[in-house]
């Protein structure tokens, strides 16, 4: 049981030996890919909007032509 448990924590605690938190391309990567998403969620907020947008013209075209 004890070996099961040894070995669990040095499973564990490999990763976090092997990475450094204060590695700038790990950081320029990161804001690449934040910057990314960012462009992309923007993208589909203006999609959306133009959506909106049309089905309200419709609505109102509709509204206009039973009147």
């Amino acid at each position: 049981m004890n070996s099961i448990i040894r070995a669990a924590v040095i499973l564990l605690l490999i990763p976090s030996i092997g990475c450094s938190k204060d590695d700038p391309s790990i950081k320029a990567a990161d804001k690449g890919i934040l910057k990314t998403q960012l462009e992309t969620l923007n993208q589909a907020k203006q999609i959306e909007q133009g959506i909106q947008d049309a089905a309200e013209q419709q609505r109102q075209k509709i509204q206009q032509e039973t009147q």
